[in-house]
């Protein structure tokens, strides 16, 4: 029997280097097995080999804020694998929901586009976000669900709200506890439970947190993270990657990425396209003669080919381009 389509999307994840055949392969499958509970899943690369994209059709949950939800988590735990099970880094895109098999093709970095779907402005969900990050630095676990639970009174389409603290949530723990992964967390979060009874719910998973939370280890200082973003700044030429850079500080890579993005607001792999993007453009517009392999080299891309797809899909234009328009 076919299964209700309640809406289509694509989501797309992108590689910040070349991927192999067996990597592609892995990749793909996992993301089919993580996001099939909540959608039929059709993954294909593009032309490059290095961005997935994948067809949703979602076959759970009827409200749109449910699906939004289920979406968030699944998105965070293929990436989760990708980085730490797979040695991948790459960013991940959502796109906008279709009544149709025919997909918007409209997407945004998965942080962008949780901003723009949750109930609470981006104003709520910052201060909601230092309280619960307050409350877990200074290890006052209990207080969590009472301050919620406070939260919650009061409040129009209160169930709406209790589904928009649950990233709230995890990502203030992954602030202090960045070594906890997805699965830990959300081993007693009912994504039927929450759908039919939110604040219950809610509540029942923070008292379930508690135990978890008081057995694992506070984050470290973010000293070391002030560092890397110095040494990429200052030089961003250099092999950077997720995976060295966090072995070389005895974290796991996804501990390193939930750390880094607290201190940042960016992923690992945005900082560094960007930072190395804006040195391109700062080199290609300052009037000193350099050939493009010269340019790529200094920004940190051996393939001068990549680079250029790489500089296309962030300013629209070719190096080339680029560089005439700034003469």
């Amino acid at each position: 029997m076919t299964p209700t389509i309640f809406a289509w999307r694509f989501i797309r994840w992108e590689a910040d280097v070349p991927l192999t055949d067996d990597q592609r392969a892995a990749l793909l499958t996992a993301a089919q097995d993580i996001l099939q509970p909540i959608a039929l899943v059709e993954g294909s690369f593009d032309a490059q080999g290095d961005t997935l994209t994948l067809r949703l059709g979602h076959t759970r949950f009827p409200a749109a804020i449910q699906r939004d939800l289920a979406l968030w988590l699944c998105a965070q735990g293929l990436m989760e694998t990708a980085s730490v099970a797979l040695a991948l880094e790459g960013t991940m895109y959502i796109g906008q929901e279709s009544a149709d098999d025919h997909p918007a093709e409209a997407i945004r970095e998965i942080s962008d586009w949780w901003n723009s779907i949750t109930p609470l402005s981006g104003q709520q969900a910052h201060q909601h976000r230092l309280h619960l990050q307050t409350i877990i630095k200074r290890k006052q676990y209990t207080s969590l669900g009472g301050y919620v639970s406070r939260e919650l009174r009061g409040v129009e389409q209160a169930g709406l709200v209790c589904l928009a603290f649950v990233p709230l949530i995890i990502e203030a723990i992954w602030s202090q506890h960045g070594g906890l992964s997805l699965r830990q967390m959300t081993q007693g979060l009912s994504l039927n439970d929450i759908s039919r009874r939110p604040r219950e719910a809610l509540l029942a998973w923070l008292n379930m947190l508690i135990p978890l939370l008081r057995q694992s280890p506070s984050a470290m200082a973010a000293t070391p993270i002030d560092r890397v973003i110095a040494g990429i700044q200052a030089d961003c030429s250099l092999p950077y990657s997720q995976q060295n850079l966090s072995r070389s500080l005895g974290l796991t890579p996804a501990y390193f990425c939930r750390l880094f993005f607290n201190k940042t607001g960016q992923h690992f792999s945005t900082f560094l396209t960007r930072t190395r993007m804006e040195k391109a453009q700062q080199l290609l517009s300052d009037g000193q003669r350099r050939t493009l392999a010269e340019v790529s080299a200094e920004c940190g891309y051996p393939n001068k080919s990549y680079f250029c797809q790489v500089f296309k899909k962030y300013t629209g234009l070719t190096p080339g381009e680029f560089e005439q328009r700034s003469k």
